[in-house]
């Protein structure tokens, strides 16, 4: 049973159409407030080791071929399916190195072109001149898309915030335009990874279904 009680910004009262950036500080308040409960809730239900990793991810100069690897194949497995479903596949998959556990013919040739692969492929993200080109790198990876490109990025130490369904629908809420816009907002603040942010409220929507209710 999911006892867990929704938080609530529709007491909040914002002006339609208005980038957070014009509005009052009470609103930007909010957004922090939202973001401190949700981080707690994260932390108490289990996930505190998740959010450790990603506070203590080292930058991507330090990332190997062989991380870039298996944070390849744990992306891939994650596209279009419930995390929780997707993490018991990959940790299968990284007990047996066995391609044929992955049930998903795509995804299957996909991870097995990445075998073959891999290490010219982290090469030439690599030798690429800057973060921005290199997600761009990322997205022309099979399977991985303009949003799995950033989480693959963020996993292989390149600090940045997946645009996906949860955090677009935050930004929204919160009338920011996108969900990076939203994330600096709440950095300016916290001091903390856009990355670590990113996963505090992907892994809350996770957990809870829906963010917040309709203002």
């Amino acid at each position: 049973m999911n006892t867990f009680t929704t938080i609530s910004v529709s007491s909040a009262r914002i002006t339609p159409g208005i980038s957070f950036e014009t509005q009052r500080p009470e609103n930007i308040r909010m957004l922090l407030d939202f973001y401190q409960k949700a981080k707690n809730y994260v932390l108490i239900h289990g996930y505190k080791g998740e959010v450790e990793w990603c506070e203590r991810r080292e930058s991507f100069e330090f990332t190997t071929a062989d991380v870039f690897f298996f944070e390849y194949v744990y992306v891939v497995l994650n596209a279009g399916m419930k995390e929780q479903v997707a993490r018991k596949m990959y940790d299968k998959f990284c007990s047996e190195l066995n391609i044929e556990v992955i049930g998903h013919p795509g995804k299957r040739k996909a991870i097995g072109a990445a075998l073959n692969n891999y290490k010219s492929w982290f090469e030439t993200i690599k030798s690429a001149g800057d973060d921005t080109v290199r997600i761009e790198r990322m997205g022309e990876l099979p399977w991985i898309g303009d949003i799995t490109k950033y989480h693959l990025a963020r996993n292989i130490g390149i600090d940045c915030v997946k645009p996906d369904r949860h955090l677009k629908r935050l930004a929204e809420q919160f009338r920011f335009e996108t969900p990076l816009a939203m994330c600096v907002e709440i950095q300016k603040i916290t001091g903390e990874k856009l990355g670590v942010i990113d996963v505090v409220l992907w892994r809350y929507c996770n957990l809870n279904g829906s963010c917040v209710k309709r203002a």
